[in-house]
C-alpha cells in the first residue's frame, strides 16, 4: 500500500508550497516533520533554513558557511540539519498521523542516520508520509524513489493546482 506520498519537480517550481497547501487543507493538527526553506537576500539565494512543523528553525546550508562540505556553493551544517530534522520525524512518528519531510536532496542525503530513518519509514508502510524528493538523479535519491510505497508525483507550473488536490484527497482516503 502506498503511504508515502513524494512530489518531484524542478527547483522552485511550487512543491513545498504545495506541501504547505496541502496541510492547512488537511489540518495542521495531523501533521508533524519539518520542511526547508530558501534564506535570500535582495537579489539572490544564499542558504536555506531547515523548519520544523513546531516552528523551531536552524540554517544548514549557506553560502557563507566554512564548513568543508559543501553541495555547489553552500557549505552545509549536517550536524544542525540532523539535530533538527531527525528530532522532528521521530517526533512525528510518535505522535502525529503525516510525517512532512521536505526535502530527501542532496545535502540531507550527506547525513547517514537520515538516510537510514528515510528507508525504515518508508519500507514499513506504517506511517504516512508526505514529502519532497530530488528530481535530479543521485544514487541514494534514486534507490528511495524505486522503494515499494511512494506514489511519486511530478509537479510542473502547468499540474500544481490539480497535483496537490489530488495529493490531498489521496491522504484524506487514509484518515
Amino acid at each position: 500500500m502506498e503511504t508515502c506520498f513524494l512530489l518531484t519537480g524542478k527547483p522552485r517550481v511550487g512543491k513545498s508550497t504545495a506541501i504547505k497547501r496541502i496541510i492547512q487543507q488537511i489540518g495542521p493538527e495531523y501533521f508533524g516533520g519539518f520542511y526547508t526553506e530558501e534564506i535570500r537576500n535582495s537579489t539572490n539565494r544564499t542558504g536555506f533554513n531547515c523548519i520544523t512543523l513546531k516552528g523551531e528553525t536552524v540554517c544548514i546550508a549557506s553560502v557563507d558557511s566554512e564548513s568543508s562540505v559543501r553541495v555547489g556553493r553552500y557549505g552545509v551544517d549536517i550536524d544542525a540539519f540532523e539535530n533538527i530534522a531527525l528530532k522532528a520525524v521521530n517526533l512525528s512518528l510518535n505522535t502525529k498521523k503525516i510525517t512532512v519531510i521536505d526535502e530527501i536532496g542532496f545535502m540531507q542525503m550527506l547525513s547517514a542516520p537520515f538516510e537510514t530513518v528515510i528507508h525504515e519509514v518508508i519500507s514499513s508502510s506504517k506511517h504516512i508520509i508526505l514529502g519532497t524528493i530530488c528530481v535530479d538523479s543521485h544514487p541514494s535519491i534514486d534507490k528511495i524513489k524505486e522503494l515499494s510505497g511512494i506514489r511519486l508525483y511530478h509537479l510542473s507550473e502547468e499540474n500544481r493546482e490539480v497535483i496537490t488536490e489530488r495529493i490531498t484527497n489521496d491522504i484524506l482516503k487514509f484518515l
